[in-house]
């Protein structure tokens, strides 16, 4: 998780990502606030689905406003160094999403 570097006091951390451990300290140092959106439960029983459809379509909006930015760690990875890729996040030396780039 990290705060916004434009504003690194009250920042919003807003989140769909539910496995793993978090540490909220890094918030609580900069008095943000986080929001998390799990809908894997409305995606398998079909109950608020439209709900949080609204709520992807919102985030679509503000990503696309530029409001709304992806942390995505800069290694790049292929197939080939996946095994490197699952390292880092196992390590936690990664920083944000990974991506392995898979060439078709």
């Amino acid at each position: 998780m990290r705060v916004s570097r434009l504003n690194p006091t009250y920042g919003h951390v807003v989140s769909s990502y539910g496995w793993g451990q978090h540490s909220l300290m890094p918030l609580s140092r900069k008095a943000a606030t986080y929001s998390g959106i799990f809908v894997l439960l409305p995606l398998l029983n079909g109950e608020g689905r439209t709900h949080h459809g609204e709520i992807l379509h919102q985030a679509t909006q503000l990503a696309d406003a530029g409001q709304l930015r992806p942390i995505v760690d800069p290694r790049h990875f292929t197939l080939d160094t996946a095994l490197d890729a699952h390292n880092a996040v196992e390590q936690g030396t990664s920083v944000g999403k990974i991506v392995i780039d898979i060439a078709i």
